[in-house]
């Protein structure tokens, strides 16, 4: 007999009393015991096919979620075309670098250059100011000794 044979089977009948009332006291039986402990474990035979069956269905979603070949290598291609890019990128801002560098370089040449220029320059303009007053101091000199000349030969003559 099945479980549910025996539930029937041991069920407590009740006794009816004068004019269909119930009886007063119910007795507890130890088949009430078993009947109870039966039904308990029926319910947690029902909560394992239950949890079975969720956990079927979690590893079911689980193994739909895995990878296949093709989705890897498609994953793989990005994450290399993206590594080509950042590498690219850091290439090229580091020729940018170098550029920068190397003009910075040159820009303190082109200064030093002009510095050294413009000092040449002034020491240049210095110099000929002072060759200017020298020939004017000459000249003055001349026209002294033309003066003085001329009037020492007005005097002989």
């Amino acid at each position: 007999m099945s479980r549910i044979d025996d539930g029937l089977l041991n069920k407590p009948t009740q006794r009816v009393g004068s004019a269909g009332k119930q009886p007063l006291v119910e007795r507890h039986t130890d088949q009430d015991s078993q009947r109870e402990v039966l039904d308990k474990l029926t319910q947690l035979e029902v909560s394992l096919v239950s949890v079975r069956d969720d956990l079927q269905a979690v590893k079911h979603r689980a193994e739909a979620r895995k990878l296949d070949g093709r989705t890897i290598v498609a994953l793989c291609a990005l994450a290399l075309s993206l590594a080509g890019y950042v590498i690219q990128e850091a290439r090229n801002t580091s020729r940018q670098d170098t550029e920068i560098e190397t003009a910075k370089a040159r820009l303190t040449v082109v200064e030093r250059i002009q510095a050294t220029n413009t000092e040449g320059r002034i020491r240049m303009e210095v110099e000929l100011q002072q060759l200017r007053q020298g020939q004017e101091e000459i000249k003055r000199m001349l026209e002294q000794h033309d003066s003085h000349t001329r009037a020492l030969t007005q005097r002989n003559q």
